[in-house]
């Protein structure tokens, strides 16, 4: 698989607020070098974590934080957003963002574009959090849940150095490995 293939593709980067979100810093500079089309939504507390300034220096693109935000003219902003992604990245995801996904609340702009979604626009999901978070057993019970919907998939977290200091699993994924799982998607969905 080569880089090549994210070339003009439309990769639209849900990031909410974990602490490795300063990873997606760098996942959105590969993107941008291989000449990827972007568009980025951040939670509140994901801009309570980094500005929105920066993934908009980085992307050379917008950065869309509110469901009420209306630089779209006479466009609904999720619906927008949904229809013209290739494909979702959720990186970070944190636990609360993915339990919200999968028990269907959308109260936030990301939640509302992840169910706006055509069924067909594949979706890659980041988790990164503690250890006794990922591992616990109603999250656990989310992730089973949330893996039923088509063209979607979890890059499991790694065992490592946590934010706490702590060794666990949680750690979010490499870039590498988010790059490779984002360019198969691409790669299938041109096929």
């Amino acid at each position: 698989m080569k880089k090549e293939a994210l070339k003009d593709k439309k990769i639209l980067i849900g990031i909410t607020g974990g602490a490795a979100i300063y990873k997606t810093c760098n996942l959105v500079r590969i993107f941008k070098k291989e000449k990827a089309k972007l568009k980025i939504v951040m939670t509140e507390t994901a801009k309570r974590l980094i500005s929105p300034f920066l993934f908009q220096s980085l992307s050379s693109s917008p950065v869309f934080t509110s469901i009420f935000d209306f630089s779209q003219e006479n466009k609904i902003l999720h619906i927008y957003l949904a229809e013209w992604a290739d494909i979702f990245l959720i990186s970070p995801a944190t636990l609360n963002t993915i339990s919200k996904l999968t028990n269907g609340i959308a109260d936030n702009l990301l939640g509302c574009v992840f169910f706006a979604l055509p069924k067909e626009t594949p979706v890659v999901i980041v988790p990164a959090m503690n250890e006794n978070m990922w591992e616990n057993i109603f999250f656990q019970r989310n992730l089973r849940e949330l893996k039923k919907r088509k063209n979607l998939e979890i890059i499991l977290p790694q065992k490592g150095t946590l934010a706490s200091g702590k060794i666990g699993r949680g750690k979010m994924a490499e870039e590498k490995d988010i790059l490779e799982t984002v360019i198969k998607f691409l790669c299938k969905k041109k096929s």
